[in-house]
């Protein structure tokens, strides 16, 4: 166990933080496991109450614990850091990150697209385009709600079921042989409001990431999709030369 150092000119809350912090990221303590108690930290790391709550709280606002109240305090899934220097896919990230993800459609539908979505997408007025959302999961921790566009010139037969067997980017690759060769994102910080905020389980006015993505196949833009994802769960880098 590691000892707090009180000559450190760290101070000993955060010194405690960074302990707990590591038995988090190194997989000592599991996601959703249960953490020791505000007292038996105290006698485990001989520190204060008023030590062990202020090394709590910045977990807490950091995204790596939830306190329940009348229950106890739990291992949540630690921010994930995404590198936006290519293209990527949620459904790999996790996996990546020993998270298992997990796919739910909302809603899948053929129909007519309104205007801006038709310049986005290239395609002329009386096209049909699918409308796809999806709940985007890991570790049964609801991370992005996604609403998607995509021509349905260019994927005949696309179906519900089969989106709920396998991640969209592996259906456009393995059905219809097709790659993307770039993308577009754009990011905006907004507060989650209703009826987000409620599928997401946090209060209204929790920070968030508005999505808009376009994905292209050579100079044709060939999916669509805008989204919301927990501010508290993210973090997006891209290195700049």
């Amino acid at each position: 166990m590691c000892v707090l150092d009180e000559n450190s000119p760290l101070a000993l809350y955060y010194q405690l933080k960074r302990i707990l912090e590591d038995k988090i990221v190194s997989g000592t303590w599991h996601v959703g496991e249960q953490i020791p108690t505000e007292n038996e930290l105290c006698e485990l790391y001989g520190v204060s109450r008023i030590t062990v709550r202020e090394a709590l709280s910045e977990l807490e606002r950091e995204g790596y614990i939830t306190r329940k109240r009348g229950r106890g305090t739990f291992v949540s899934i630690p921010r994930i850091e995404q590198n936006l220097m290519g293209i990527y896919s949620f459904t790999e990230e996790f996996r990546k990150r020993g998270l298992t993800p997990r796919s739910e459609v909302l809603e899948f539908v053929r129909l007519l697209p309104e205007r801006s979505v038709q310049e986005v997408l290239g395609i002329g007025e009386g096209e049909a385009v699918y409308y796809l959302k999806r709940l985007r999961f890991a570790d049964d921790t609801l991370m992005a709600i996604e609403s998607t566009y995509l021509p349905c010139s260019l994927f005949p037969e696309l179906s519900q079921e089969r989106l709920m067997e396998a991640p969209l980017y592996d259906v456009l690759r393995r059905d219809y042989d097709l790659v993307l060769t770039s993308a577009q994102e754009t990011f905006g910080a907004v507060l989650i409001q209703p009826p987000d905020s409620s599928m997401f389980g946090v209060k209204p006015g929790a920070p968030g990431l508005e999505l808009e993505r376009y994905s292209y196949r050579g100079s044709a833009c060939v999916e669509y999709t805008i989204g919301m994802i927990r501010g508290d769960k993210f973090r997006f880098t891209v290195k700049l030369q």
